[in-house]
């Protein structure tokens, strides 16, 4: 999940004729594929997503970038496409129509002066059209296409999406990405993506915007910055864990609080302790607005609402014999093991003081619950890292031990 202001100063003094061009800064944006004869209608507003194109009717100019909606359709060579754009009366809107290949990445076509746009294809393929708000003009417009032969019309879909870091790095970024990482990169562009629990290398031909080199994807800035990943430091453990999770494995900006409008915000939910925890957060490349429910069990944000919480029937078999174990497993997404090893320094260690005993358990740790000493709060029905007693040189296995 390349530093865009670096990208955009550089662009601004090196003018390549035909060069790869970004095309979507928003990659989880489906395109709406078009087809002949087809009418569609479009609103470009503040919230439509941002897109990077060329303004060819000036000479040597850099990249721009402006809001507006993205069509797909595929084409036969030959064919004479007419797009036209249709502003709705009351609407401010002044039209920018872009063009491009979805085989290359390159710009093939673009106007700013009218609200029309044809283009005789050279190549079969699949063809990208932006539909773009001039100098920030917003509003609504009918969208008419026609010369689509008819042999284009079921086409299979494209599996490209799927790796939506290599997407991003072909479109965005106009590079040519290697299959595999060859043992020698020092003429590659090498390219990190720090995710939870694994860092994903990718390796690309240079280009004249993006020199041989390491670069590391910041998902928080949504920037490719010089220089191989810098080891991670762990979370302080008087943090807040579901936040530090949004913000240091999903790269999310997390608001102190949520506001009373939140459709165009990444909305976590974290039911736990039988309470679900909100959190807001702008949306990313990765992580789109929407509601996301994590599961502890999976160790992952799923999109959608949490579920209503059914209790358990008390007849089911095995969810009687051991209510704290059940607790763990149900409320914590821990999976607790059957008993505690001698060493237990890699798990979660759960104390439950209940009158004159204290029942311990031993649990493989997951994201919110990192390996450590815990014990359960029966009044808040949480689980509360446990501290050393005062005076302790070390701790093992719950004995405290003075040099």
């Amino acid at each position: 999940m390349i530093i865009r202001k670096l990208f955009n100063r550089v662009a601004a003094t090196v003018a390549v004729t035909g060069m790869i061009l970004a095309i979507a800064v928003n990659l989880s944006e489906a395109a709406t594929r078009l087809k002949n004869g087809e009418t569609v209608n479009g609103f470009i507003q503040t919230t439509s997503p941002v897109f990077r194109y060329r303004n060819e009717s000036l000479r040597d100019t850099p990249l721009q970038m402006a809001a507006g909606e993205e069509y797909i359709f595929n084409a036969q060579r030959g064919d004479t496409i007419q797009a036209s754009v249709n502003v709705e009366d009351g609407s401010n809107l002044s039209p920018t129509l872009v063009l491009t290949s979805s085989e290359t990445g390159n710009q093939v076509a673009y106007t700013d002066k009218s609200n029309s746009l044809r283009y005789q294809v050279p190549t079969t393929g699949e063809y990208r059209l932006l539909v773009l708000g001039q100098n920030t003009t917003r509003g609504r417009y009918a969208l008419s296409i026609s010369g689509i032969s008819a042999q284009t019309t079921a086409q299979p879909p494209t599996t490209q999406p799927t790796d939506k870091r290599r997407q991003l790095l072909e479109t965005d970024y106009g590079l040519r990405v290697l299959d595999n990482c060859p043992p020698a990169r020092g003429s590659l562009a090498v390219v990190y993506f720090p995710e939870p629990d694994q860092t994903y290398t990718y390796c690309a031909t240079p280009n004249r915007l993006l020199q041989a080199g390491q670069y590391t994807y910041d998902a928080r800035t949504d920037r490719l910055n010089p220089g191989a990943p810098t080891a991670q430091t762990p979370a302080n453990p008087t943090t807040d864990p579901r936040r530090q999770l949004l913000q240091n494995e999903y790269g999310l900006t997390v608001l102190e609080n949520c506001p009373a409008v939140k459709t165009s915000l990444v909305v976590a939910y974290f039911p736990e302790y039988g309470q679900t925890y909100t959190y807001c957060a702008n949306p990313t490349r990765f992580v789109r607005a929407g509601e996301y429910t994590y599961d502890l069990r999976a160790g992952e944000l799923k999109p959608g609402a949490p579920a209503a919480q059914t209790p358990s029937s008390p007849t089911t078999p095995n969810q009687t014999t051991d209510s704290r174990k059940q607790t763990l497993a149900r409320e914590f997404g821990l999976t607790v093991l059957d008993n505690c090893p001698a060493s237990t320094s890699s798990l979660v260690v759960v104390s439950y003081p209940e009158g004159n005993q204290t029942y311990r358990y031993c649990a493989n740790p997951n994201r919110v619950f990192p390996a450590g000493e815990y014990t359960y709060n029966a009044s808040t029905r949480s689980l509360e890292q446990a501290k050393k007693p005062q005076g302790c040189t070390v701790e093992i296995g719950g004995i405290c031990i003075i040099r």
